[in-house]
C-alpha cells in the first residue's frame, strides 16, 4: 500500500511538473524579448562641447553595427530619442539585412550605453557634435551612401545633422528619415510639465549627491509608470530629461528650408495620429512645411503597401520629400511599421548615385 501511494505521489509530481513546464513555455512564447546587445561594439569618442564649443569631452560609446559595409548598398545611422537606445530600432535589424543595408545604431551620452558626458551632451550643438565625431571615428565618410534616421528627440538631430553635413561633399549623404519627430512648438509631452521640467533640471545641474539620491528614484518611477517610457535607472532618467529643455522647435524650419535647396538629399517624415506625446496637428504642420505633395494617409497595412509603390515612383521621378500619417499608430512607428520605413530607406539608396562607380 505504501509503495502504491509513493508511486501515485510521484506520478502527481511529474504531472504537475509537466503542466508547469507547459505553462512557462506558453508565458515565454507570449513575452519573448530580444535586443541587439550581443552586437554591441565599443569606441572612444572625443567631441567639442561648451557654450563656445571650445572644450572637449571624451566618452566610451557603445553602438551596434549590423551588416558588412563591403557588401551593402548603403549605410543607415540611427539616432534614438530621449530616453532611448540602439534597441529602439531592433525591429528593423532583419529587414535591413534582407535588403543588404548596413545599420549602425548609436547611443547618446547619458544613456546606459555611453559612459561620461552626461552634462556635456544635452544641447543640440553638443549632441550633433558628439554624433558627427562618432560618425567620423567610424569612417562613415568612406561609405558609398548614407542615410541618417532619428526617432522622437533624435529626429530633430537627424534633420540638423543632415542639413549641416550635406554642406560638405565629402559626406555621402543621400537622405534623412524622421520618425515621430517633434513639431515647431512644445508638444503635450512637455508643454504641460515645462515648469516641473525646468525645476528638475535645475536640481540635476547642481551635481549634488544627496539630491541625486532622492531625485533619481523618483525620476525612474515617473518615466516608467507615468510617462510610459522605459529607462533602466534614475541616472538615465535624469540624462533623458535634460534635452527636453533644448528642443529647436520652430528653428527646424531653417534646416528644412536649407534642404529644399539640396534636391539630391531626400527626406521622409512619418508620424502617428495617436502619438501620446506629440499632437497630430503639430506633426501635420511639419509635414506640410516640407511639402503638401506626396503626403500619404495610412490606415492599415494595405494602405502601406499601396503607398510604398507610389513612393518609389515619386522618388524615382525626382521628388525630394515624402510624408505620411499613420492614423491608427502611436509614438513608435519603427516598431509597428518597420518594413515600411526600411523600404523607404531602400528606395532612397536605389535612387541615389553610387559614388563608388
Amino acid at each position: 500500500m505504501l509503495a502504491t501511494r509513493n508511486i501515485l505521489t510521484r506520478n502527481r509530481i511529474i504531472i504537475f511538473r509537466d503542466i508547469a513546464s507547459i505553462q512557462i513555455r506558453k508565458i515565454s512564447a507570449k513575452s519573448t524579448y530580444f535586443d541587439l546587445n550581443e552586437h554591441i561594439k565599443v569606441i572612444n569618442v572625443t567631441y567639442k562641447t561648451g557654450e563656445a564649443m571650445d572644450q572637449f569631452t571624451t566618452v566610451e560609446s557603445k553602438y551596434v553595427e549590423i551588416g558588412d559595409p563591403a557588401g551593402s548598398k548603403g549605410t543607415v545611422v540611427t539616432l534614438s530619442g530621449s530616453p532611448g537606445t540602439h534597441n529602439d530600432f531592433k525591429y528593423m535589424k532583419l529587414l535591413f539585412e534582407q535588403k543588404k543595408i548596413r545599420m549602425i545604431s548609436t547611443n547618446y551620452p547619458g544613456s546606459e550605453f555611453v559612459s561620461g558626458g552626461l552634462h556635456n551632451s544635452y544641447t543640440n550643438k553638443d549632441r550633433n557634435s558628439y554624433m558627427k565625431s562618432l560618425m567620423e571615428k567610424l569612417e562613415l565618410k568612406s561609405v558609398n551612401k548614407l542615410v541618417i534616421m532619428g526617432h522622437s528627440r533624435g529626429g530633430e538631430n537627424a534633420l540638423q545633422l543632415t542639413s549641416e553635413l550635406s554642406d560638405d561633399s565629402s559626406w555621402p549623404l543621400v537622405g534623412a528619415v524622421m520618425i515621430n519627430s517633434p513639431g515647431f512648438a512644445p508638444h503635450k509631452g512637455i508643454s504641460k510639465r515645462m515648469g516641473t521640467i525646468n525645476f528638475i533640471i535645475s536640481l540635476i545641474k547642481r551635481h549634488n549627491p544627496t539630491i541625486n539620491m532622492i531625485l533619481h528614484p523618483i525620476l525612474h518611477w515617473f518615466y516608467n509608470n507615468v510617462i510610459g517610457l522605459r529607462v533602466s535607472h534614475g541616472k538615465v532618467a535624469a540624462a533623458a530629461i535634460l534635452p527636453m529643455q533644448t528642443f529647436a522647435f520652430d528653428e527646424q524650419k531653417l534646416n528644412i528650408d536649407d534642404l529644399k535647396n539640396k534636391p539630391n538629399v531626400r527626406v521622409f517624415y512619418g508620424y502617428g495620429s495617436k502619438d501620446f506625446l506629440i499632437d497630430e496637428h503639430q506633426s501635420e504642420e511639419v509635414a506640410m512645411y516640407f511639402s503638401d505633395k506626396n503626403h500619404y494617409i495610412i490606415k492599415n497595412k494595405k494602405d502601406a503597401e499601396r503607398a510604398k509603390q507610389k513612393i518609389r515612383e515619386n522618388i524615382t521621378s525626382g521628388d525630394q520629400f515624402i510624408t505620411a500619417n499613420f492614423t491608427n499608430e502611436g509614438h513608435f512607428l519603427q516598431k509597428t511599421y518597420p518594413e515600411f520605413i526600411v523600404d523607404v530607406v531602400n528606395v532612397f539608396f536605389d535612387a541615389a548615385t553610387d559614388r563608388r562607380k
